[in-house]
């Protein structure tokens, strides 16, 4: 993953290195846009979203303080590294509270920036990975509970808005999750559920074969009928008479 960054500082100097003297591309990085003012930095974040940001602390417009608190409450994942002059030390320790990654003495600028960028690297590496994994979590999660629904009300009418609503989901998101932990499209796992139960019906009771339909859920008869013999091989009758005990194909 190449990671985006912007840069700012007033000094013409620091700008021509940060564009030819770095090699960011070692760095899995790629810089997007060098400015020269605080303000123009932060418009260029709204367009950008980088990753990193790379900001001198005085500038003019703006400062990095403020920069730097505008990334804190707006990109809380955005890595920020500030470039200070030994004079302005003090003043960078006050951006700790906007959990600055890093500093840069600008008279290291060529030692010290290449590790400070590969710090805020892992920093957002890190963060990608524990974002996957708590995504995956809820995903199985949300997977298990959709199971459990399905179980508990498919002899009901089952459309996809009240499973969602039921599991405070969107629809679109809970019928691809289903398709890509299964393999089955979620309705097709649900009608599944209703032929096997069918069977039991058929097998234990000597329930008619439209009240069998509307207990496990499917109104139209017909339907019901049909969708048995396509997935067991024999009507209903048919399998009620053979004792069998087809699987569903």
């Amino acid at each position: 993953m190449m990671w985006k960054v912007i840069a700012a500082d007033d000094e013409g100097y620091i700008r021509e290195a940060l564009q030819k003297l770095i090699d960011w591309r070692k760095m899995n990085c790629v810089l997007e846009a060098v400015v020269s003012d605080g303000q123009a930095l932060i418009d260029r974040i709204r367009e950008e979203h980088p990753d990193i940001v790379i900001t001198d602390i005085q500038m003019p417009v703006l400062d990095g303080l403020e920069v730097c608190r505008f990334v804190y409450e707006t990109y809380p994942g955005t890595q920020v590294i500030l470039l200070t002059a030994h004079s302005e030390f003090e003043y960078a320790r006050a951006a700790v509270k906007y959990d600055v990654c890093d500093y840069v003495l600008k008279v290291s600028i060529m030692e010290e920036l290449p590790t400070a960028v590969e710090k805020a690297a892992r920093e957002l590496g890190n963060c990608h990975k524990a974002a996957e994994q708590r995504e995956k979590k809820e995903s199985k999660t949300l997977y298990l509970q959709m199971e459990q629904y399905i179980d508990q009300n498919f002899r009901s009418k089952l459309s996809l808005e009240e499973i969602a609503e039921a599991l405070h989901a969107n629809g679109s998101y809970l019928s691809r999750l289903y398709k890509n932990k299964t393999g089955k499209n979620l309705f097709e796992a649900i009608l599944d559920r209703r032929i096997e139960a069918a069977k039991e019906y058929l097998l234990d009771t000597d329930m008619k074969t439209y009240e069998i339909s509307e207990a496990v859920g499917i109104e139209d008869s017909g339907y019901f009928s049909k969708m048995f013999k396509k997935k067991i091989g024999v009507s209903p009758k048919e399998f009620r008479r053979g004792g069998s005990h087809g699987e569903i194909q």
